[in-house]
């Protein structure tokens, strides 16, 4: 029996350094970003390069999905 479930195959890397450090790794690895982050007076809020609202909700959805499967490793899993 199949189903129409699509396995991701690979795992969402988790980091704690600085957001100064990510953006830069990030800026040499992504041709599209989307980021979602507190800002320091506390509120919620988003920056994205996509200017498809689909598109973002796609990788909202996405993101989401992959932390409800639990496909998140720890900075140092390799």
């Amino acid at each position: 029996m199949s189903d129409n479930v699509v396995n991701f195959p690979y795992k969402i890397k988790k980091t704690v350094e600085p957001v100064p450090t990510v953006c830069e790794l990030a800026a040499k690895q992504f041709e599209d970003i989307l980021i979602v982050g507190r800002r320091s007076d506390g509120f919620v809020s988003m920056i994205k390069t996509m200017k498809d609202p689909a598109e973002v909700l796609w990788h909202l959805e996405s993101a989401k999905f992959s932390i409800m499967h639990g496909l998140e490793e720890e900075e140092n899993d390799g």
